[in-house]
């Protein structure tokens, strides 16, 4: 037999400074058939890509050879057989290759195209294992060599010409990703050393004027405001570049009134200019310090600038006169309010450092203390400063009350488990409801669980504006207990549930049910004729609280047949998995019945044992009804775990 595989050697050497991976690019083969072998030296992992027909086997080895050297036994080989890339030691001319114990070639991807097979697989540079080759980032080429069938066949055969050998495929770096940086701004000289970006640790950042092509600007050149555009090299490899904005800006004069007029004497702390930095008064358009906030202002022009950062604006203009104050000014001369505003809520900006005074009349009249409610009329402000008071100015005020909530029951009864949902209240169509506690607190959601003796205050809002709360007293009974009495009782025929025997508390209402061919609970009379092996339950109900219920199974008593069952015993018990049913007498049936009286297993027996297998059943208190093949019956009740 000719030749079934031929062999890749990986050679490697040179080692970057940083972390980081090299590739071979795709080397061409055959027709049809390349290989690229990425290496990763942070995952000390190596990616194999290889492609080749899609209707044979092809395969590369790796070992150390020259141009035209025989393939080498013993040597690491990987091949496509028809399904996956198979992880083989090369055992020499004739031979099929052994296939390794563990195949430490991953395969991520098998996609097809035209014909073309790509197998993606990775493994790791030393894998521990003897018989696969040991890749070395360190290495700066790699030699293939390869083959593939001669026809359509996944079966390993003669190879004819279908061979070669691809040697000193250098390794070349991959590009590292693009760093990562963002928008920046700066205030008047800021250069290339100014600018920020983040990458690999170890990187070199690369600043250019274009998105392509040109040299990297030196750090002293100056920015501008435009796009700059920043890559990073590692080891030598320089990744894309990124744009990246840059705003360089002149900071701009404060806004500030062209003319500012006051009714008495002020001062430079009485000047008003806004801005984003620091707001610097002058007594001329250049040069000189700034003035002290205790300078008194004349009639003329000030200079005002601000700073940002270390840079500061040109000078704006500033007139000062000093004339009769005017009336305080406001967004909303037609103000809306709830129920309960009081004049201090109302709005009106005055200037700096003046006082407002509000008024009931346009002129004259008492000012209107702050606590005074409002009322939906017109009201008047006026502002003092320095001695100066200012004309008036006239607000309308509306005032909405919203309507409290109602009940015709403030005091309500409910069982545990009650919510506020549940309290019976008269709303208004379009309004909001709130809880609180009548003690004080915050909202509380509709799904509050009720407390007795709980005071509860509703109010229903509009918008902002909540109306007086309605109380409600809460009285919460408890829901009684399950009535007593035994899991299993015994009667004779024609009894009925009446002869059940149960403990309940005085004065409670007793219901009976059962479930009915639906699966369904529903009530029953006590005159119900009680039936072998059927399952009644029974609730009490005080205050109209209707307690959990206990189930009763109903044991006929019958002949002497039933002394069969002396003997039956349930073990273990609690019990996780498997359940033994043990009787001194032939068994038929087991039947196992849930606390709803619901059957939830069915089981035919033989002998005198039944095992049944209740691990899949919930955790809790199970009743057993066993029959034997005489007919007789007894109950057994078990606890599953």
């Amino acid at each position: 037999m000719k030749k079934l595989l031929l062999i890749a050697a990986v050679l490697l050497s040179g080692a970057g400074l940083y972390a980081q991976s090299k590739t071979t690019g795709v080397v061409n083969l055959l027709t049809g058939m390349t290989a690229k072998i990425d290496l990763n030296n942070t995952t000390s992992t190596a990616t194999l890509t290889f492609t080749g027909p899609s209707d044979r086997w092809y395969a590369l080895q790796f070992g150390s050879f020259v141009q035209g050297d025989g393939m080498h036994a013993g040597k690491d080989v990987v091949y496509y057989n028809g399904t996956t890339l198979v992880d083989a030691v090369h055992n020499g001319v004739g031979i099929a290759p052994s296939t390794d114990p563990i195949n430490n070639w991953t395969v991520t991807s098998n996609t097809v195209a035209g014909g073309t097979r790509t197998i993606v697989a990775t493994r790791a540079f030393n894998t521990g294992d003897t018989n696969d080759y040991t890749f070395v980032y360190a290495d700066t080429n790699i030699d293939f060599a390869y083959s593939r069938s001669a026809t359509a066949s996944f079966s390993l055969a003669y190879h004819q010409n279908n061979r070669g050998y691809a040697i000193n495929n250098a390794f070349s770096c991959i590009a590292p990703d693009a760093p990562t940086a963002s928008a920046q701004s700066f205030c008047n000289a800021a250069t290339v050393s100014n600018l920020v970006a983040t990458g690999a640790a170890g990187a070199t950042f690369n600043w250019y004027a274009a998105a392509t092509g040109g040299t990297a600007l030196t750090g002293g050149t100056a920015l501008t405001s435009t796009t700059y555009y920043v890559s990073q090299t590692v080891d030598a490899c320089e990744s894309a570049r990124i744009p990246v904005p840059v705003t360089v800006t002149t900071v701009a004069q404060p806004t500030a009134s062209a003319t500012q007029q006051f009714c008495s004497e002020a001062t430079v702390a009485n000047l008003t200019a806004t801005g984003t930095g620091t707001i610097n008064w002058y007594a001329a358009p250049t040069g000189g310090a700034p003035l002290a906030a205790t300078t008194i202002l004349t009639a003329g022009n000030y200079y005002v600038s601000q700073t940002v950062g270390s840079c500061e604006s040109t000078r704006a203009t500033v007139a000062v006169s000093y004339v009769p104050l005017a009336a305080p000014t406001t967004s909303d001369t037609t103000q809306d309010f709830c129920s309960g505003a009081e004049v201090s809520n109302l709005m009106a900006t005055p200037m700096a450092g003046a006082q407002l005074h509000w008024y009931a009349v346009p002129t004259g009249g008492a000012e209107l203390p702050g606590d005074m409610g409002l009322a939906t009329t017109t009201y008047y402000v006026s502002q003092t400063m320095g001695g100066c008071v200012s004309e008036r100015l006239p607000i309308e005020v509306t005032v909405t009350a919203v309507p409290g909530p109602s009940t015709s029951n403030e005091t309500q009864a409910f069982c545990e488990g009650a919510t506020l949902a549940d309290l019976d209240l008269n709303t208004t169509a379009g309004t909001t409801l709130k809880w609180h506690l009548a003690a004080g607190g915050g909202e509380l959601p509709a799904t509050t669980e009720l407390v007795n003796g709980t005071a509860y205050n509703a109010t229903q809002s509009i918008g902002e504006c909540e109306s007086p709360p309605q109380t409600i007293n809460v009285i919460v009974n408890p829901i009684p207990a399950t009535p007593g009495g035994n899991e299993t009782q015994q009667f004779t025929a024609g009894q009925t549930i009446a002869d059940l025997e149960i403990s309940v508390f005085v004065g409670a209402t007793i219901k009976w049910y059962m479930l009915n061919d639906g699966g369904d609970l529903i009530e029953v009379g006590t005159d119900t004729v009680l039936e072998d092996g059927g399952m009644y339950h029974v609730t009490q109900t005080i205050n109209g609280c209707e307690s959990d219920m206990l189930m009763i199974m109903a044991q006929e008593q019958l002949g002497t047949s039933d002394f069969e069952l002396k003997s039956l015993v349930a073990y273990p018990n609690p019990v996780n998995d498997v359940v033994t049913i043990s009787n001194n007498t032939t068994l038929s049936e087991a039947a196992v019945y849930n606390l709803l009286g619901q059957k939830v297993i069915s089981q035919k027996a033989q002998g005198d044992k039944i095992e049944i297998n209740v691990s899949k059943l919930p955790a809790g208190s199970y009743s057993i009804k066993v029959l034997t093949a005489n007919g007789a019956s007894a109950s057994l009740k078990i606890m599953k775990q």
